[in-house]
This record gives structure tokens, sequence and C-alpha cells, in this order.
């Protein structure tokens, strides 16, 4: 719970340094303060005794937060000094609040409160209040503690259901968050399924039907043999191939098993093998299209490395062309077997056409 481990963490550091310092200006006041009938050699030790107890709460507070024990001592110190205040502080100042053993009382109800929860941290102020009220006998300053203790409880009640309360927003924040991501990855996945399926498989069958490979040709087996395995991967839940494969040479193999005439210009480039099959899909569906659509039985694939390891994969052909703008949604092999194929691992494309044919470029860098 993030807000309210900082809370503890905020309050604790505070109490910590308000109670070393509130040490510290009653260690002074009381030796400056020093008049009979208190006795000397009664109250240097005490005070002595009271600011190492104030260094120790303060390092223990600010290293490892307001400890249980630590404010349970801090309790019966504080009762101790309030019930023999009378051999500790002046007759003048006996029950004052401004006195010494006055602001002490103060510090440590605000401590127990910033340590403690009301139920605890309320009887354990009552406790100081009665040593006092025990040791001075002044009600009015009794009574004054007592508003204190009720009023930093209430305080702190009011910080700890804030910090509650954004805990259980961040939480539900986070399951939200949670959930919205793995539906993401879930579309993600689907949509890659889908994307192999309509990029290689269905792809295929279209150029069966186009005549583009012969329904007893070689490379159907083969292609057909490779198609397989690949559902049988999918439906395994994926799996992968080698760190690194040699995409011109898929590319080549990809571009001779099309049925097209295709012309290839390679240059020789290994990347990811994830990258890789998203580009033979890119490629194969593009090349599906020039089969389907574009009324020509040529195409050219090129494939280049710029000077900053971009990785850059062309198809043209010299067709029909189409209109970019103009593909209809439901036309799924230019928007998701091709484009969001690619994005699917961090590249891009883009698609250009016109009366003068159409060119696809595929980008990935690494």
């Amino acid at each position: 719970m993030p807000a309210t481990a900082a809370l503890d963490r905020v309050t604790a550091r505070c109490g910590a340094v308000m109670r070393g310092v509130a040490g510290v200006v009653a260690v002074t006041a009381a030796l400056l303060g020093l008049a009979p009938p208190v006795d000397p050699t009664v109250l240097v030790p005490v005070m002595a005794g009271l600011l190492c107890w104030s260094v120790f709460f303060t390092w223990t507070g600010w290293t490892y937060g307001l400890l249980p024990w630590v404010i349970t001592v801090e309790v019966l110190i504080t009762s101790a000094l309030c019930v023999f205040q009378r051999e500790l502080v002046a007759g003048t100042l006996i029950g004052d609040s401004a006195s010494w053993v006055g602001g002490l009382v103060t510090m440590t109800i605000v401590a127990v409160n910033l340590a403690w929860r009301a139920g605890p941290a309320v009887p354990a102020g009552l406790v100081v209040v009665a040593a006092h009220l025990v040791g001075s006998g002044a009600y009015a300053v009794a009574g004054i503690h007592v508003l204190q203790v009720g009023a930093t409880a209430v305080l702190m009640s009011l910080l700890r259901k804030g910090a509650a309360d954004a805990d259980r927003e961040l939480a539900a924040a986070r399951d939200a968050e949670e959930q919205a991501t793995v539906e993401r990855e879930r579309r993600r996945d689907e949509r890659a399924q889908n994307s192999r399926m309509h990029g290689s498989v269905l792809a295929t069958l279209m150029m069966i039907g186009a005549g583009g490979i012969g329904a007893t040709s070689p490379m159907l087996r083969e292609t057909a043999a490779r198609h397989l395995a690949d559902l049988d991967r999918m439906s395994e839940g994926g799996g992968t191939g080698p760190d690194h494969v040699p995409l011109h040479e898929r590319l080549a193999a990809g571009a001779a098993r099309s049925g097209l005439t295709v012309h290839t210009r390679l240059t020789p480039v290994s990347v990811p093998w994830e990258v890789a099959e998203a580009f033979l899909e890119a490629v194969a569906e593009a090349i599906a299209n020039v089969v389907r659509h574009a009324n020509v039985t040529v195409a050219a694939v090129t494939l280049t490395l710029a000077d900053d390891g971009e990785v850059v994969v062309e198809v043209r052909d010299r067709g029909l062309g189409f209109d970019v703008a103009r593909v209809p949604d439901h036309r799924y092999g230019l928007r998701v077997s091709i484009l969001a194929r690619m994005e699917m691992v961090g590249g891009r494309g883009v698609v250009e056409s016109g009366p003068q044919g159409t060119k696809i470029t595929l980008r990935w860098t690494p």
C-alpha cells in the first residue's frame, strides 16, 4: 500500500525529529531554570539520561520508523518524569503547561498518535496525561492535554483514512491496467495469429486459385508442409526459432515459391527470428496481392541496409495500382497482414500506389 507506507515513513521521520528537538529544548530549559528546591545532583543525571534517550529516539525513528517498543518506553519515561516533576521543576513552574515537562508531554502525545492507530494511541496518551496530573495537580493543564490527545488522534485518523482511500484507488487503477494489458496482449496474439493465417496459408490458397501454383507442383507440397508446421507451432502456443536468421535467404526462398517472376536484389542481412517472420509474411501478402489484383506476372523485391542499421524491404510491381485511401476496412490483408504485422515487431510499413504500379516499403530498426 504505497500511500499508507509513504504516510508512515513521513510521519515517523517528522515525529523523530520533533521529539529529538523537544528533548534538547527540555534539557536546556531544565538546566537553565535550575532553582531551589531542585537538587542539581538529581536533575543533572536525569537530564543526561533524557538527552541520551532523545538522541536514541530520533535515530531509531529516522532509520527504522516509530517502533512499538520505542514508543512504549517513551510513554513510560515521560510518565515517570511527570510523576516526579516536583523534584525536577522549580516550584513556580509546577503544573505550568509552558514548563519543560509540559512541552515533553505534548510531544509524547503527538509521537504516540503518529506511531499508533487511535485505539492504542488514545489510552497511551491519557496515561501520560494522568501521570502529569498526579505530579502537578493541575486540572486545567490536564484538560488541555486531553484535548491534544483527542485532536491529534482525529487528525491522524483522517490522514490514515485518506491514505487508505488513495491505496484503494491505486489498487483499482493497477488492476484495471493489468486487465487492459492482458486484453491488449490477447488481442495482439489474436491479430498475430490471424495475420499469419492470412499472410501465409490463405495467401497460398489464393495463389493456387489464381493459377500461380499448380496443384501438382512440388513447390506446393513444400509450401503446404511449411504452413502445416507453422499451424502446429501456433496451436502449441507459439514458439520461436533461432535468435537471428539470414533474412535475404528467407526472402529469396519465399520469392521462388511465389508463382510469380520476382526479380530480387537482396543485401545479406541477419535479423531476429520473429522480425524475419514478420517481413516474410508481409512480403508474402504483398506478392499475393500482386497475383490477385495487379494483373501482372512480374514483381521486384529489394532488401537494403541503411547506414543507421535500418532494414528496408521494398516490394514493387507495375500493375494497375489502386487508391490507398479508399481501401475498405474489411480488406484484412493490406491493413493487418502487412502494416499491423510489421508494427507487432516494432517496424512499420508504407503503401504507395498509382497508375504506374504499387510500392510497399517495410522498415525495421534494431
